[in-house]
């Protein structure tokens, strides 16, 4: 593509081997490394060897710059009909976009957007129908812009697929049926929404944790989660079951809502303390996994440790006053989707952490999940790290949100 001047901002594409490009590439992997230190471990020197790239496959390497000086770095290749080291292959017209990076102080300029859509672009133009990539739950700035950018989680692919801290995602480019996903385990469909019963808005109210109808809803929710995280079915039958595990979470319940439509129970949602405080919003993610593990050792939950319910994560303390909190268990009848349910729950819990003097609100949803993903991201809900007491990237099925009150 011909360089694309924008106030002191170039976009070219360079060969793969180009000096600034390779020392922007190491640069990168500095980071990484830092990021992704892990206790008791020295950190790698260089490039995992897992994943070199092939510049055979690269059909485009982007070099950004700002007044001549390189300030960022893409690269696009081909998978089509490669490895995907999940037992099949990438369809064809299948592309990943590689080694995204803004050098330090360029960074806050909205320069990574800016470079992932010349990537788009150039893609397209080469007549890729499907974008993929791969980053991690130690680079919350890189989830938050593939969010907003449009792409939705999918199933890990890649040299990194056995590694629980990574993330994938993909975007399909054009307009069109998606008629292709990344190979690997199809990612189940939302269910159709029908036409939402009654006419009016949601009633909320508190009860209690064992309210009935509430316990209906979160048996309705697991339910649902049984069929897009099979995964856990194992867990939480490890523990004693459905039953157990709901009533180990309940133990922590600060304050559970119920939403009603023309009477009828259609969601539901919880409120609890969270060992994670405000700071938490701001960590600093070159601290790597070592730092997080030190934050939990120092704010260790006194609740039983609750397996995730998919669209929240576990449980934390409720004895010891960060002023920070966590959102859990929030689901809504299928039937009743689209009718402002979702949102009215998430407002009457942020209130109430509020009225709790809460200063920030944390929650975890599943990767399976891309409607609850891009709800969360439109009601301000930003990537965090993984907090306490997930004081490692271990769960290779949930994101983390956070959000200042």
């Amino acid at each position: 593509m011909a360089a694309e001047v924008l106030a002191g901002l170039t976009i070219e594409t360079v060969g793969w081997d180009h000096a600034d490009a390779a020392r922007l590439r190491d640069e990168q992997q500095h980071e990484i490394d830092l990021r992704y230190a892990e206790p008791g471990r020295p950190s790698a020197v260089g490039p995992d060897p897992r994943d070199q790239v092939d510049p055979s496959n690269v059909f485009a390497t982007l070099l950004l710059r700002v007044d001549g000086e390189p300030a960022g770095h893409a690269a696009l290749r081909d998978l089509s009909g490669r490895d995907d080291y999940r037992g099949g292959l990438h369809p064809d017209g299948t592309s990943e976009v590689k080694r995204v990076y803004i050098a330090p102080g360029y960074r806050g300029r909205g320069l990574s957007r800016t470079l992932m859509n010349a990537a788009e672009d150039v893609a397209r133009a080469a007549g890729v129908r499907h974008l993929v990539l791969e980053t991690g739950l130690m680079q919350p700035e890189s989830l938050g812009l593939y969010l907003r950018m449009g792409y939705d989680p999918v199933e890990s692919f890649g040299v990194f697929s056995d590694e629980p801290g990574s993330r994938c995602f993909g975007k399909y480019l054009g307009p069109g049926p998606r008629q292709a996903r990344p190979a690997g385990r199809a990612v189940v469909e939302a269910r159709s929404p029908v036409e939402p019963v009654g006419t009016s808005g949601p009633e909320l109210r508190e009860v209690p944790w064992g309210d009935p109808d509430a316990a209906a809803l979160r048996r309705a929710m697991w339910a649902f989660n049984q069929e897009r995280y099979p995964e856990l079915a194992r867990d939480v039958e490890a523990r004693g079951g459905h039953d157990v595990v709901d009533d180990e979470r309940g133990r922590s319940a600060l304050a559970t809502f119920l939403a009603t439509l023309d009477g009828r129970p259609v969601g539901c949602a919880t409120l609890l303390a969270s060992p994670a405080g405000p700071e938490h919003l701001t960590a600093d993610p070159l601290c790597g996994v070592a730092g997080l593990s030190a934050a939990g050792a120092a704010a260790t939950p006194t609740a039983p440790d609750a397996a995730h319910s998919g669209s929240a994560a576990h449980s934390g303390s409720a004895a010891r006053d960060t002023r920070g909190f966590e959102m859990r268990s929030v689901f809504v009848d299928p039937a009743a989707r689209r009718a402002g349910v979702a949102t009215a729950l998430v407002r009457q819990v942020e209130a109430e952490a509020l009225r709790r003097n809460g200063l920030a609100l944390y929650l975890g949803t599943g990767i399976r999940q891309p409607e609850a993903l891009r709800l969360y991201i439109k009601l301000g809900y930003r990537p965090v790290l993984p907090y306490p007491p997930h004081d490692g990237p271990d769960d290779p099925l949930i994101l983390f949100l956070g959000k200042p009150l």
